[in-house]
């Protein structure tokens, strides 16, 4: 397979480090080897990998959406430039390659203008899966249990409040609670998500993404589940 996705930074570290390691005397071909051994080409294979799984999603679905039959899908531009940008931005965590298998299963069903696609796609590889798990919480707050039942026991208080109570990870870690809500506001996917303005509890439930925001989450939801990852 002829590799479309170079010029990765990864891919020129692996090169450069075994370029170093086989100049040094005497043990750098030994090491060449376990280098290859170890570490091997990550960024390929790691390519290889979710185009396998991706193609193998899209088979799966094709019986159940229409526009992804091959031949049209040969037809989609939006969708190959979709599918070329996720291949490269594929990384280890699991959720940011369901993500972008998302991403392009949605572009492909869709329509979406391309300037908002490459905004989208810019997102994408700029949010952690936590950054997503909140857009998707203050979306709509009374959707997750834990937020709720948080919020009804509260007569006034903060988001910050709610949003530790629905996403475990973040409890007892405010400085990058705020740090999430903050870089939503930034792109333009949250207003008035500010954490520690205190508000009653039926402000809390209120959802704070705006129409940009509440299209990127249709752009990363899964269309046979409607889950975020």
């Amino acid at each position: 397979m002829t590799d479309p996705f170079n010029n990765r930074s990864e891919d020129f570290l692996n090169r450069g480090i075994k370029a170093a390691v086989g100049a040094l005397p005497v043990v750098g071909g030994s090491l060449n080897e376990l280098l290859a051994f170890v570490i091997g080409d990550p960024a390929q294979e790691r390519r290889d990998d979710f185009m396998r799984a991706t193609l193998e999603r899209l088979i799966k679905l094709e019986e159940t959406f229409e526009a992804l039959k091959p031949e049209t899908l040969r037809a989609n531009e939006p969708f190959q430039a979709t599918f070329v940008q996720s291949a490269r931005l594929a990384t280890a965590s699991d959720e940011k390659r369901k993500l972008l298998q998302n991403a392009i299963v949605n572009s492909a069903i869709g329509t979406i203008d391309e300037n908002v696609r490459q905004i989208f796609m810019q997102f994408v590889e700029r949010l952690t899966p936590v950054h997503t798990a909140m857009l998707k919480l203050l979306n709509d707050p009374a959707a997750n249990t834990a937020a709720k039942q948080r919020g009804a026991n509260l007569s006034m208080g903060g988001l910050g409040l709610i949003v530790q109570a629905a996403l475990p990870i973040l409890q007892g870690n405010d400085a990058l609670t705020n740090r999430l809500a903050t870089d939503l506001e930034a792109y333009g996917l949250l207003n008035g998500a500010n954490l520690n303005v205190t508000m009653t509890g039926q402000g809390l439930m209120a959802s704070r993404t705006t129409e940009l925001g509440r299209a990127f989450l249709n752009f990363i939801t899964d269309p046979e589940t409607g889950e975020v990852p």
